[in-house]
């Protein structure tokens, strides 16, 4: 690991980042964790994705600091040396497609017997039933969707979330809360046993954590993003052979 990189999992801050004590910072990060989680919890409640405002908002608030606080796009990870930074973390990059193809959850899941169930469950969180020919047929439109959609949960549980709560609480509690933050807007709008639901959970959360990890040693939005994307490729592709075996 790379001195950064070493400094960014301790939680000290990155080169360059607002001091704890802006209190405009401070503020902006409060608002936008207290509307995510009132939009969390009444998204859990009406089975809706209410959450969706908070995202809007916070990519708003992402996007306009560079100009409100003066500081350059590389606090956004908008910066040059993909491959760079890509080499740095391939290995979490390698985990997580690893994960997707083999989740620990699953197999936690098999093994206690309610494998199929959680299968199941997982495929509903999809728009499209991707176990049937129309699904497959959808099956592009589904993954162009993913493109935007990972690339506005980098910018709103990495880039806003985890990277502001470092300035003040360190990264690797950052990283724990973005990544239940992360994992409990993916139980929105589903069904299933209470096993099933937090296994699922589990499993986004874990998820979560590799991002983070990634964030944090990269600072690189792209990296994440195109971990994020390459993650759901392989993980959709993967259910779907799982879904015509069993």
């Amino acid at each position: 690991m790379g001195t950064t990189g070493a400094l960014m999992i301790t939680g000290s801050p990155a080169p360059g980042a607002i001091a704890p004590d802006d209190r405009r910072a401070r503020w902006e990060l409060i608002g936008v964790l207290a509307l995510l989680l009132v939009t969390l919890a009444a998204s859990l409640l009406k089975g809706q994705d209410i959450f969706i405002f908070a995202y809007i908002m916070t990519v708003v608030v992402a996007l306009g600091g560079p100009r409100r606080h003066g500081r350059p796009w590389s606090d956004l990870g908008i910066k040059p040396g993909f491959v760079d930074d890509l080499r740095r973390a391939w290995y979490l990059v390698a985990l997580d497609l690893v994960f997707q193809v083999l989740p620990p959850t699953l197999v936690v899941a098999f093994v206690l017997g309610y494998g199929r169930e959680l299968v199941d469950h997982i495929a509903s969180r999809l728009p499209v039933d991707v176990a049937s020919s129309a699904g497959l047929t959808a099956l592009a439109t589904l993954l162009a969707l993913a493109l935007v959609l990972t690339l506005v949960e980098e910018l709103v549980y990495r880039v806003t979330i985890q990277e502001r709560l470092s300035w003040y609480i360190g990264t690797p509690a950052a990283i724990l809360v973005a990544s239940i933050l992360f994992a409990v807007a993916h139980a929105v709008g589903t069904s299933g046993t209470p096993q099933v639901v937090l296994t699922d959970v589990a499993g986004v959360g874990l998820d979560g954590i590799i991002f983070g990890l990634i964030w944090a040693k990269t600072r690189n939005l792209a990296v994440t993003w195109a971990a994020h994307y390459a993650a759901d490729v392989v993980g959709i592709l993967a259910l779907v052979v799982v879904l015509r075996a069993i």
